[in-house]
């Protein structure tokens, strides 16, 4: 029990006893520490007791017995604990009263339960690596200075032993590191090599054998960086220098390494110092990592970039600049041109008829064309000149470092010639014409936008006026911003369906029965209000806003025409076309499948065609008129008389209906020439079987007049003006049928 007093033969004997338990335990270090903590224990008949490691500024409980069971594994700051009294004395320390000594930490103490304690430090030469602590929780038998005497005795013995056999685990750990580390560099999958101070190789895996194609003897004893391609060796040996002169501990590069063969590899290397005994830089080890891959996907990788950014800034068709890298180049003209004072052209130059040949040929042939065009027009400019392809059958140039206006002349002249040969498609000899606007820095503009915008008013004017080439005038397009501002605002209306339609009905003379009606657009702009036709349907013939526009008056009297019948109204409604529409060999099917959409039988829809429309290509607007008739639509010839079609040619369409020019009906009365014009077409439409309508019919006497002559329907304000469809709706409820004009006009 603790505080029994012990003589000199009674202690030896007792460190005799613990010597033999300590060698019967072996070498293994936490069994040897658990025979100390519990011999300690036996021999001063304590309650409980501790065996800690000192680790740097912590103390590690190892080993436990008795009371002291739940400190296991623990780790306590040692400026916390009481072994710093031991550790810094070197001696026992006494402590009989545990609960109110200060150097005791009553949160550990609690937690175990002891009334007095013991702690002996553990040597292993002069330093200290550890501590026993014995404690009793006894309040009458409290541990004594005859116990700390046997325990100082005993702690040479517990020292000792404790101390052999951590060294000797240690001894054991470092070799199953060194065998641990041996395994990895054997068998790492990358390169590992150990270079002394002055670069020469001294250890290599068999990795980097394999990766450098040479053995291990002919790798050792040779600089690493003789293997490395020249423009790199001298980068690597520097880093090397910087590291073992201890600028640095470690660095990281790419480098290319020559292989057997005169083959290469890129190797990611990575080195860091290896220290010596004297604590300085004494070897470098390098892990070598193969990214020969990895940096091919990447040369990859940056091939794609480069062809994805060479695809956004060029035309795939043919390979010239696009409309982006266009507006770049002049961006930098303008720059240019700025500092040193000269002027840039900027020309836009659109094919004519270009769909035709798409129509005719396919689109096949038409992008031949426009690579032939693209290569022509590439060979025709100067170095410092720029080809674009702007989209569809456009093209751009830009033409800097000009002493003026005029400048840009020779150039165009010389594309214009280069296109008067003929381009050959499909062995097919194609005439090339072109419409060519151009405008000048600055006296046309003062950036990119401006004098593309500027170019394209030009050449829209060399387009209506069939010239060669044009200049942006100023003075003659000073409302150029509100028409392109027009344009954009019809090409939103279109989108947004903000167009609304009028209707104006027609009338069979004989009895004034509405048989049918004609949509006529219409415009509600938010900001300039009424809006007719006259002002943006030519804008929409020349930017081929047409197209969609027709569309667009199709599909909306299909719908309305829907609901009349649905309501009990049997209209059919007639549709003006324009000549886009009859060179459109698409136009067909998409009226057919406007048609199927909302349910109209064919013969409820009438397309009015003029006869100057028809006379811009003959054989191509007879093909698209004879497919719309093929779809049981009925075809009308609006303003005759105005052109200069052959009655043989008429025989040859499919038209159901004449309409007489409003110009000749309005003159019946005042010219002979309207009247004979007027009765002429009469008899022309009843001889070829034709129903002829008369426009302009304002007055009873031009009613009275054209039912004498036998015409069949009328159309004009004496019968109504173009009105919304739910106005005319509520005119026809209104009406009394059978009319004749005079109760008519008796009623109004």
């Amino acid at each position: 029990m603790p505080g029994t007093k012990l003589n000199s033969d009674q202690r030896l004997s007792l460190i005799v006893e613990t010597q033999r338990c300590i060698a019967a335990a072996g070498d293994d270090l936490q069994t040897v520490m658990q025979v100390v903590a519990d011999r300690s224990q036996s021999i001063t008949g304590a309650d409980g007791s501790m065996v800690n490691l000192v680790e740097e500024d912590m103390i590690h409980t190892r080993a436990v017995s008795g009371i002291a069971a739940g400190a296991f594994n623990a780790r306590r700051p040692i400026a916390g604990s009481v072994a710093r009294y031991a550790i810094r004395s070197g001696l026992p320390v006494l402590i009989e009263d545990t609960v109110n000594d200060p150097r005791i930490d009553q949160v550990q103490r609690a937690r175990v339960g002891d009334t007095s304690l013991i702690c002996v430090p553990l040597f292993r030469g002069e330093d200290v690596i550890g501590t026993l602590n014995v404690m009793s929780c006894s309040e009458q038998q409290r541990l004594n200075e005859n116990d700390r005497e046997t325990l100082e005795m005993l702690s040479v013995v517990l020292g000792a032993a404790v101390s052999q056999v951590a060294e000797f685990e240690a001894r054991r750990a470092q070799a199953r590191a060194i065998s641990r580390f041996r395994t990895l560099f054997d068998g790492a999958s990358i390169g590992i090599l150990r270079l002394d101070a002055a670069g020469v190789a001294v250890e290599v895996n068999p990795a980097l054998e394999e990766m450098l194609g040479a053995s291990a003897q002919q790798l050792i004893g040779s600089r690493f960086t003789q293997h490395l391609v020249p423009e790199h060796r001298r980068t690597v040996e520097e880093r090397l220098t910087e590291m073992m002169d201890g600028a640095c501990e470690s660095f990281q590069l790419e480098a290319r390494c020559t292989t057997r063969g005169d083959g290469l590899v890129w190797a990611l290397v990575r080195a860091v110092v290896e220290l010596g005994e004297d604590g300085r830089p004494a070897w470098a080890v390098a892990m070598i990592e193969n990214i020969t891959e990895r940096k091919r996907a990447e040369q990859e990788l940056i091939r794609q970039a480069e062809l994805n950014e060479h695809q956004a800034l060029h035309d795939p068709l043919t390979g010239l600049p696009n409309r982006l890298l266009f507006g770049e180049r002049i961006g930098q003209a303008i720059r240019r041109a700025e500092r040193d004072g000269s002027r840039i052209a900027v020309v836009l130059m659109d094919l004519d008829r270009f769909k035709e040949v798409n129509d005719s040929l396919g689109h096949a042939a038409g992008d031949q064309l426009l690579r032939q065009v693209g290569e022509r027009m590439s060979k025709a400019v100067r170095a410092s000149d720029t080809v674009a392809r702007l989209g569809g059958d456009e093209f751009g140039l830009l033409l800097p470092d000009l002493d003026g206006p005029e400048g840009a002349l020779p150039v165009v002249t010389r594309i214009r010639a280069a296109l008067e040969r003929p381009v050959y498609v499909h062995s097919l000899p194609l005439a090339v014409e072109a419409s060519v606007g151009i405008a000048v820095f600055p006296d046309h503009g003062s950036d990119a936008q401006a004098l593309i915008q500027r170019a394209d008013v030009a050449m829209y004017d060399s387009k209506r006026d069939s010239a060669s080439f044009t200049f942006y005038d100023e003075d003659s397009h000073d409302s150029d911003i509100s028409r392109l501002t027009l344009v954009a605002e019809l090409r939103r209306a279109i989108t947004g369906r903000e167009l609304l339609l009028h209707y104006q009905p027609k009338a069979a003379l004989e009895s004034g029965e509405v048989r049918s009606v004609e949509a006529l657009l219409r415009w509600e702009h938010p900001e300039r209000g009424m809006v007719y036709p006259d002002s943006f349907i030519p804008l929409a013939q020349e930017t081929g806003l047409i197209g969609p526009l027709t569309l667009y008056v199709i599909e909306e009297a299909l719908r309305q025409g829907r609901e009349w019948r649905d309501a009990g109204f049997e209209l059919s409604i007639s549709v003006n076309l324009s000549t886009r529409n009859l060179l459109d060999r698409e136009f067909p099917s998409q009226v057919a499948a406007l048609l199927s959409r909302w349910g109209m039988s064919p013969e409820w829809l009438e397309l009015e065609v003029t006869e100057s429309s028809m006379l811009a290509n003959p054989t191509r607007a007879k093909t698209v008129l004879s497919e719309l008739s093929a779809l049981g639509l009925r075809l009308s010839i609006d303003d005759f008389g105005t052109g200069y079609s052959s009655l043989a040619y008429l025989r040859q369409l499919p038209v159901d209906e004449i309409k007489i020019d409003r110009s000749f009906v309005m003159g019946m009365g005042e010219e002979a020439d309207d009247a004979v014009i007027v009765r002429s077409t009469v008899d022309l439409g009843r001889n070829l079987g034709l129903e002829v309508v008369a426009e302009g019919v304002e007055t009873l006497e031009l009613w009275n007049r054209l039912r004498e002559l036998g015409c069949q329907t009328a159309q004009g304000y004496f019968l109504s003006r173009p009105v919304p469809a739910e106005e005319l709706a509520q005119w026809l409820r209104g009406r009394r049928l059978p009319l004749t004009p005079v109760d008519d006009a008796a009623a109004a």
